[in-house]
């Protein structure tokens, strides 16, 4: 079970002490620290919250997109063509890539805002069966009509938070995120170290019967690099660096800047298999 904060100030897993401060999910909460105190249901507070935000979001953004005849889909297309830079064209390929899509996906949606003249598409002349996707000029003007609209509504939906607690609430989703966008930590180039996030790194450990420690797991080391010349070997686990947990690149990046501004050795610990191990690098310059 989570901690129960020190003065009675909330309940397991984060739960507020003042149920009119609960939301939907601290009843949920409270309810299985009632019903099943020997698991731990902490992850629940923050996936199920974002998920349940992404409802109240998605529907407030749909409505806006809704205003002027376009779906979210719709729009996604024309902000990637606008942020292209002018004259905002790209081929298919390209913006497939872009958003992530199938080719049919794609295509259906282009032929939307083709029929209601916001793109066209012309054959591409570096390949023989692509095509080019441009923002019309309607369609450009309908980018400058929506964007200020839709930017405003955000703002709204986020009136919630200060500034100060966005910038900290985006800080934090960008770590998550680029767990999930960037499967190898490239720290060639100041550690010699290739490393993979913390999510992937716990399942490798338990799939081959060692504890579910957080950290990042090395998946590779540069010959003669800082890291091989410390003894360190594909499938150790960083687990600190600069006396801080090593849950993200962020917090390796951070110990690294520490380290290069106090001109310091970096210490960086690690397990290997269930044994520690403990190096000093020589402060980056």
């Amino acid at each position: 079970m989570s901690e129960q904060a020190a003065g009675g100030d909330s309940l397991p897993y984060g739960v507020p002490a003042c149920r009119e401060a609960w939301d939907s999910v601290d009843h949920v909460l409270a309810s299985w620290a009632r019903e099943r105190p020997d698991l731990d249901f902490t992850p629940v507070g923050v996936v199920t919250r974002l998920a349940r935000v992404r409802t109240y979001l998605d529907a407030a953004v749909a409505a806006v997109f809704a205003g002027f005849g376009l779906t979210a889909a719709d729009f996604l297309v024309i902000v990637t063509l606008r942020r292209s830079g002018a004259p905002y064209r790209m081929a298919q390929a390209r913006l497939m890539d872009a958003l992530g899509l199938t080719s049919g996906t794609v295509s259906v949606r282009l032929d939307r805002l083709e029929r209601r003249g916001i793109v066209t598409r012309e054959p591409d002349p570096a390949s023989a069966r692509g095509s080019v996707v441009q923002l019309t000029g309607p369609g450009l003007a309908l980018f400058d009509e929506v964007a200020p609209v839709h930017l405003a509504n955000e703002d709204r939906l986020l009136s919630a938070l200060g500034p100060a607690d966005r910038r900290h609430l985006a800080d934090l989703l960008r770590r998550l995120l680029a767990a999930y966008e960037d499967p190898v930590i490239d720290l060639s180039e100041p550690l010699g170290l290739w490393l993979e996030p913390a999510h992937l790194a716990r399942a490798r450990r338990v799939a081959v019967g060692l504890s579910d420690v957080p950290g990042l797991l090395v998946a590779d080391v540069a010959p003669g690099g800082p890291a091989a010349e410390a003894g360190i070997s594909r499938g150790d686990l960083l687990v600190t660096a600069g006396g801080v947990p090593a849950r993200s690149e962020a917090d390796v990046r951070a110990a690294l800047a520490s380290s290069a501004r106090r001109r310091t050795a970096l210490q960086l610990q690690f397990l290997r298999g269930e044994t520690d191990l403990l190096v000093r690098l020589p402060a980056s310059r």
